[in-house]
């Protein structure tokens, strides 16, 4: 039936358009039954979702009936073709990518053409346009990417044009783009170095810390209250058993990068390891949606593949009252309500292997009692808050936040501002960098990687714009930086989207060194004085206590007595070199205390 369906409305009168099939279903023996057409008030497009964290409220558009006819109309013939075709040169979009265009975009311009009595898009002016771009962007102050979302149906009116019964007269952004109008294309500086990054805020470490503490501690205790469980003592609802799920949804979250929808998509025995040079790898497997890649491969600590066992456990009677309301509905098809039969039989299918479950108390449609599904998007985030308020911050916690945090965390890790903990923690082999490691595997997502590449764009930018502050710097290239910022610059944000991406800085634990092609050779990474006076050497306030580390050891050194004219020689020289290190970063001098070496006065 939808194989038949033109993809094209062009040339079809009112009534033959309303009659195209959005949506339909099939039973066992072949028989369709429509769910949607082209006409109808509300499209249902549930057939066409595979996330199993979307609510089902959200796979349907409700189309306003205070609204023009010719408006609704035309928005549906646009989006109907976008659906189908896709704009030209890109492939089609997801479900889920035209409800957002109805939801945010159709509907809200609707709204506002209506109340200026405008009724056809045939009579839309460039001033209206305009208006609607200045409401959007100054008086209600939307973010640039909200701003394009919402004006994006008026792209979608212009390219299928020819499908629409009032086409729109002019190209609505003139010589000029919807990207550059809603600001997307004037981003500067630290901006453009992040902007693949939003404004999804990183976790802070002491919220990490207070997070993870109280997971691992609840995944500890778990096989104790899943035992209390099944002799009956707890009901499947008990919050303490609802806390279980919630931290290992952390744990595997925050461990493995994954977004929300291919966490909670993880099903039993998804997981797997392998042995490689005598070390042990966990891997998780999922699918992944959002760019179509299908079947990926996240690499794990041991933690999280105990968390997913614990879940396997967690999970063992609810898949039970799934597998028996399937049962239930195979042997009760309503005749009047089948297309509802049907779609709760594909759900629950979809969901029976599914490890993050939860009892809906509003119910199915069928039966009016509740039932099991996967835990949703929304149901995730009041998860996150729960554990976050147990564990006693008041950090907004939520899913999507452990994304980037992790890609945070591999950055500053490897780039010497964090414990190299993390990093060897999580890939388990510090002598196997991370993408050999994941290259290896070619079903990684290698999606993490943009991710895990524009957090050490954004990294290096912050970096280098706090070198162009008043802060003190040492270190040959610090001191040339501190006497570069009595030149000014046209734009500070041009030369750091300029020069971040293009800078190497890597950590030597010590510094930053910034060698190109020659240097050291690596010698300064074992030798922290050669860095003081190196030319591409950066010293600044981050490493005071390293070098107060290193001064204080060479006074000991001094104080030996018997290591001998060089040592005390060569600790006479680092000494002097630390002290300058701290003397530059205005550090207070320190009081030598330490013994001269002997022979000298």
């Amino acid at each position: 039936m939808l194989v038949s369906q033109p993809v094209s409305a062009t040339g079809l009168s009112r009534l033959e358009r309303a009659e195209i099939v959005i949506s339909a279903v099939a039973d066992a023996d072949g028989g369709e039954h429509v769910l949607s057409r082209f006409g109808d008030a509300t499209w249902d497009l549930r057939p066409y979702f595979e996330q199993s964290n979307i609510a089902e409220c959200f796979k349907l558009i409700e189309w306003p009936a205070d609204c023009p006819a010719s408006l609704v109309d035309d928005c549906k013939a646009a989006l109907y073709a976008w659906f189908k075709r896709g704009l030209p040169g890109a492939k089609r979009p997801v479900a889920r990518g035209v409800c957002m265009a109805a939801i945010a975009s159709a509907i809200p311009l609707m709204r506002w053409l209506g109340g200026l009595r405008i009724e056809r898009f045939d009579q839309v002016r460039p001033i209206h346009i305009s208006n609607f771009l200045h409401l959007s962007k100054v008086e209600m102050k939307l973010r640039p990417l909200t701003v394009y979302n919402r004006l994006r149906i008026l792209e979608f009116l212009w390219v299928f044009r020819q499908e629409t019964l009032h086409p729109l007269t002019q190209c609505p952004w003139g010589q000029n783009t919807l990207w550059r109008l809603s600001g997307l294309g004037v981003f500067k500086g630290f901006e453009a170095a992040a902007r693949g990054t939003g404004r999804t805020p990183i976790i802070p470490p002491e919220v990490q810390s207070k997070v993870f503490n109280l997971c691992e501690m609840v995944i500890a205790g778990a096989h104790a209250l899943l035992d209390e469980r099944d002799a009956k003592n707890l009901g499947l609802r008990n919050p303490r058993l609802i806390r279980i799920r919630d931290a290992a949804l952390y744990i595997l979250s925050i461990t493995s990068g994954m977004r929300n929808e291919e966490a909670i998509g993880v099903e039993v025995d998804s997981w797997r390891k392998e042995v490689k040079d005598g070390i042990e790898y966990h891997w998780v497997a999922t699918i992944e949606h959002k760019t179509g890649k299908g079947k990926v491969e996240y690499l794990v600590p041991a933690l999280t593949i105990e968390a997913l066992d614990v879940m396997r456990r967690y999970a063992e009677p609810l898949q039970h009252l799934l597998a028996k309301e399937l049962a239930e509905l195979k042997d009760n098809a309503p005749p009047d309500r089948i297309q509802e039969w049907l779609i709760r039989q594909d759900k629950a299918k979809r969901d029976s292997r599914k490890l993050f479950l939860c009892l809906n108390g509003l119910g199915n449609k069928q039966t009016g009692t509740a039932h099991v599904e996967a835990l949703s998007g929304a149901g995730s985030a009041k998860a996150f808050r729960r554990l976050s308020q147990a564990a006693g911050t008041d950090w907004e916690l939520l899913p999507h936040q452990c994304r980037r945090t992790y890609a945070r965390c591999i950055v500053e890790s490897r780039m010497g501002r964090a414990s190299l903990v993390f990093l060897k923690w999580q890939l388990k082999h510090s002598s196997m960098s991370m993408t050999q490691l994941y290259a290896s595997n070619p079903r990684q997502d290698a999606a993490i990687f943009d991710e895990i590449m524009q957090e050490m764009t954004a990294f290096k930018a912050e970096l280098i714009e706090s070198w162009l502050d008043e802060r003190p710097l040492a270190g040959g290239a610090g001191r040339q930086i501190m006497r570069l910022r009595a030149i000014p610059f046209e734009s500070r944000s041009v030369l750091l989207a300029q020069t971040a991406p293009q800078v190497r800085i890597r950590a030597t634990g010590h510094g930053w060194c910034l060698a190109q092609e020659k240097g050291c050779g690596g010698a300064g990474l074992y030798e922290a004085t050669r860095c003081v006076d190196c030319k591409n050497s950066v010293i600044d306030e981050s490493f005071v206590s390293t070098w107060h580390g290193i001064y204080e050891q060479q006074r000991e050194l001094l104080d030996v007595e018997d290591v001998g004219p060089a040592v005390w020689q060569r600790a006479e020289g680092d000494l002097l070199l630390a002290r300058q290190v701290l003397a530059d970063l205005g550090v207070p001098p320190m009081e030598p205390g330490a013994r001269t070496m002997k022979g000298t006065e």
